[in-house]
């Protein structure tokens, strides 16, 4: 079964890049649109950027990791990172109709599918 939106490989990094983590997303579809599920835990929503160029779409997400300063952990597990996400869309998408929300530490992304893509019914004469 072939998806409408594929996850691009990202390149081989160069010393100087971010170390960015690949979060856990879900597709689904309807016949109105595509919907992604993106889990970014601990990001605020102004730390969250989405873009879409072309057709690939990327999101990204910083999590902060703010302790008071005279915290001093015995075991730490949890740290201050970044989650990057590249789909490519394979499918013509209505760029206006476009919205996102973040709740609870997850991205639910609505892409609008573009007419000339739907479904429709084709009348008989």
């Amino acid at each position: 079964m072939s998806t409408q939106l594929d996850t691009i490989q990202a390149p081989a990094k160069k010393a100087t890049e971010r170390n960015w983590q690949r979060p856990h997303y879900d597709v689904s579809e309807n016949e109105e649109a595509f919907i992604v599920r993106v889990n970014l835990p601990g990001v605020d929503r102004k730390d969250v950027d989405i873009s879409l160029e072309e057709d690939a779409l990327t999101v990204t997400g910083t999590r902060q990791n703010d302790v008071p300063e005279a915290w001093r952990p015995l075991r730490r597990e949890i740290h201050a990172g970044d989650y990057r996400l590249s789909l490519r869309l394979n499918v013509s998408v209505n760029e206006a109709k476009i919205h996102a929300r973040v709740e609870n530490g997850v991205l639910d992304l609505h892409l609008p599918k573009a007419d000339e893509v739907k479904p429709r019914k084709i009348k008989i004469s």
